[in-house]
């Protein structure tokens, strides 16, 4: 039994593995930049997801009572929140070195609209 569950642990991590290589997307350029403003970009997302994921719960308490309260839920909680896990994906993956790209404040934010 316990060796079943090992291997179904270990297929799901390479399962897991298997998924996150498509998302790289970009060539990685450590050359571009110096690595150390890369540093403080990656130090300055880490804040930024740390509050994301906050705001995030937030939402989902709020979504949780409004749901509670009116049985239905509110289409633009949804949508922001969506707007945030797309955001946090993004800090992410910069902060994983799967794309070079620095997130928003640096690059326009994830659902909004370009003029």
């Amino acid at each position: 039994m316990l060796l079943h569950k090992r291997h179904i642990i270990g297929a799901i991590a390479m399962s897991f593995m298997d998924k996150s290589s498509q998302y790289v997307t970009e060539e990685i350029n450590l050359t571009g930049k110096p690595l150390w403003t890369r540093l403080l970009y990656a130090a300055g997302a880490c804040i930024l997801g740390y509050l994301t994921f906050i705001c995030l719960v937030v939402i989902g308490v709020a979504q949780f009572v409004f749901v509670a309260v009116t049985k239905s839920k509110n289409p633009e909680l949804a949508r922001f929140s969506a707007d945030l896990l797309i955001y946090l994906r993004e800090i992410l993956a910069f902060i994983g070195f799967q794309n070079d790209r620095p997130p928003f404040p640096f690059a326009p934010f994830p659902g909004s609209k370009k003029d």
